[in-house]
């Protein structure tokens, strides 16, 4: 949501001055010594060439579609087809289709309309999506562009000058993801929102936002940005204007008809997958997308909660996109940025702490659970009470799990992933208080995971005795065995009676811990 575009190319002048040696080297004689031949220099690569000279900023052109074709340029982008909803409850699917994306006088043309329509379930890059599947559905009809494998960047300033469609339940959007995801999965990897608005004209919406998402999976998940309302009262709907964002390591600015309204730097993003590097996730190759999505989570939230169906078929006209590197520092992009000083900077979100341990012991829960791991419950169906209480003997203050479900886990977790690899055992206290409702073939599960689905699988434990506390030593060897990856694990601690005869059961649980 993975190829990147990584076609280098050599300075002109390195290029012409290779030639020139070769062709000295060749013409002595008709033989083949070439042992007086010079050896070119190695001369720096840098990841495109400049179509035009650098802009005063330093900036060049190094890739660009100003639709001045008749056709979509296949060469260039790339459709998505699904009715996945974009993620957020949409109501259209993309499809492939000249009545949803057309080029024409020298503008390209996105149109939402009114049409239900069936296609995939599955984003486009899920590794079980079919072309051919139909269980997917939308009430409208739309396109979503992509450069995904056409033209991938790292670094640089992305740039459209665009007229945006109105109307409840429009949502336009200019932005971009990451093509390798080596983070993971959304928004691990990130995602750059240069320009997406809502709504506009409807109840006073006249304004844009650009967007940060970055984090941890859901509901670990984090976005930061800012909204902006072009001076005069000018709605973006009415005219065309230039939307950019200028990338570069460790900051991200959003411009507006030149005008620089907004800044996030690396101090206020991160991946969870990657504590360690401050500029993960926001450090490799991003590609484009343009689309028109109808409906959904955000537009929904705003001015209304429905679509007006009244206000389609609407159009998001766009001019031209183009992208620049900055040829001061192709490896930064550093060096070409401009501002007035009159911006925002957005200071974004922190990351959490990393876990308090020794040298010996991860706790997890010793009386209370230990930051960053908080007690979470999960059930199919009824309830599982958690509180914590007074033992009443040399334990004092335990976990207590009383389960009013046959289908629940207990389990404590973090936002964040940890690298947990360097221990050896699980270790914790447990006294069973109440059995199930069918005594007689209860059982315990223990598992581990690593970011959901990644997990250790269940592990059996035997049912302790009534009223018995009871120490249990898991090998973390045998989690890993069982598929949990030790080196990403947010959740080291799930707890259940076995499934399907868990009602009635009252579980407490004390010194839950990971040992080395």
């Amino acid at each position: 949501m993975f190829q990147c575009f990584t076609k280098k190319h050599l300075p002109a002048c390195a290029l012409g001055l290779s030639l020139l040696i070769s062709g000295c080297g060749g013409s002595s004689g008709g033989g083949n010594d070439v042992a007086d031949v010079p050896v070119a220099p190695v001369l720096p690569e840098r990841p495109e060439p400049c179509l035009e000279d650098p802009l005063n900023s330093g900036y060049c052109l190094v890739w660009a579609d100003e639709f001045s074709g008749d056709a979509i340029d296949a060469g260039k982008w790339s459709h998505e087809k699904n009715c996945v909803g974009g993620g957020n409850n949409e109501a259209q699917c993309y499809v492939e289709a000249t009545e949803n994306a057309w080029v024409a006088d020298d503008l390209l043309h996105i149109k939402a309309i009114r049409k239900d329509a069936e296609g995939p379930n599955r984003f486009d890059d899920d590794p079980a999506y079919d072309p051919n599947d139909t269980s997917g559905s939308g009430t409208y009809t739309s396109a979503r562009l992509r450069t995904k494998g056409l033209g991938d960047w790292k670094y640089g300033r992305f740039e459209m000058r665009a007229k945006l469609p109105q109307g409840q339940g429009s949502w336009p959007a200019f932005w971009m993801l990451p093509t390798e995801g080596v983070y993971g999965g959304w928004p691990l990897s990130g995602e750059i929102d240069i320009v997406e608005a809502v709504n506009l004209k409807v109840g006073g919406e006249d304004k844009v936002h650009g967007t940060l998402h970055y984090g941890g999976s859901w509901p670990g998940n984090k976005y930061s940005g800012e909204a902006y309302q072009i001076p005069g009262g000018v709605n973006p709907a009415d005219d065309f204007h230039t939307y950019a964002v200028e990338w570069e390591e460790g900051e991200v600015r959003w411009y507006v008809d030149g005008d620089h309204y907004a800044t996030q730097t690396s101090a206020g993003w991160y991946t969870t997958a990657d504590l360690e590097n401050p500029l993960a996730p926001f450090d490799q190759s991003f590609h484009l997308i343009l689309n028109l999505a109808v409906g959904g989570d955000w537009p929904a939230n705003v001015n209304d909660t429905g679509i007006d169906e009244s206000a389609f078929p609407q159009e998001f006209v766009v001019d031209y996109v183009r992208v620049y590197q900055c040829s001061e520092d192709f490896t930064t992009g550093k060096g070409c940025g401009s501002s007035d000083g009159d911006f925002v900077l957005n200071p974004g979100t922190q990351p959490p702490a990393a876990p308090d341990s020794d040298n010996n012991a991860l706790v997890l829960f010793d009386g209370e659970a230990k930051a960053p791991y908080s007690w979470f419950t999960w059930t199919a169906s009824g309830d599982i009470d958690y509180t914590v209480i007074d033992a009443g003997d040399d334990y004092g203050d335990v976990a207590q799990l009383t389960y009013n479900t046959n289908q629940g886990i207990g389990y404590l977790q973090s936002e964040a992933a940890y690298n947990l690899s360097a221990f050896t055992y699980v270790e914790f206290d447990l006294r069973v208080q109440a059995e199930p409702s069918d005594p007689g073939s209860a059982s315990l599960t223990f598992r581990a995971d690593c970011v959901h689905p990644c997990s250790s699988g269940d592990y059996s434990l035997d049912m302790p005795a009534l009223g018995v506390w009871t120490h249990f030593q898991i090998p973390v060897m045998d989690l890993a065995g069982g598929g949990l990856n030790t080196a990403s694990v947010n959740t080291p601690f799930v707890i259940s009676p076995g499934w399907d005869n868990q009602l009635g059961a009252v579980l407490q649980l004390d010194n839950i811990q990971w040992v080395k």
